[in-house]
């Protein structure tokens, strides 16, 4: 492993309608050695959580069918879930507390700097392996 590259282990999921938003993160995390699974909706990424063993979610705040908080209330319903990074391009509609409130770990404004990004990741990775 290059130095500051993670292990492949360490999944980073991206959840977020615009498939060029989606396509660019995934492109971006992986030159950074993070394995990346996309999902285009809400529903999709929760159908498939039990199958993933994710570091940290970055989740879009606005999505069609289900929005971040109907995704994190259901997170919060399966009881344990990976640290969650909201995304925003309107970051006045999501206040840091609420965000915290609902179980997030953070929000990141669109469009995100790099290092931001992988601050907000290591800190995601470093909260799930301390247990919260």
């Amino acid at each position: 492993m290059t130095p500051g590259k993670q292990p492949a282990s360490l999944t980073v999921v991206v959840v977020d309608d615009d498939e060029a938003a989606r396509e660019s993160f995934a492109a971006l995390l992986a030159t950074e050695g993070y394995r990346v699974d996309t999902f285009a909706s809400g529903p999709q990424f929760l159908e498939a959580l039990p199958a993933i063993d994710a570091a940290c979610v970055l989740l879009d705040v606005r999505m069609p069918d289900l929005d971040a908080v109907g995704v994190l209330e259901e997170l919060s319903k399966a009881g344990s879930y990976p640290p969650v990074i909201l995304m925003t391009a309107s970051p006045k509609t999501t206040s840091p507390r609420s965000a915290r409130e609902l179980g997030t770990l953070m929000v990141l404004e669109k469009p995100i700097e790099e290092a931001c990004l992988f601050s907000a990741i290591r800190m995601a990775v470093r909260a799930r392996s301390s247990g919260g």
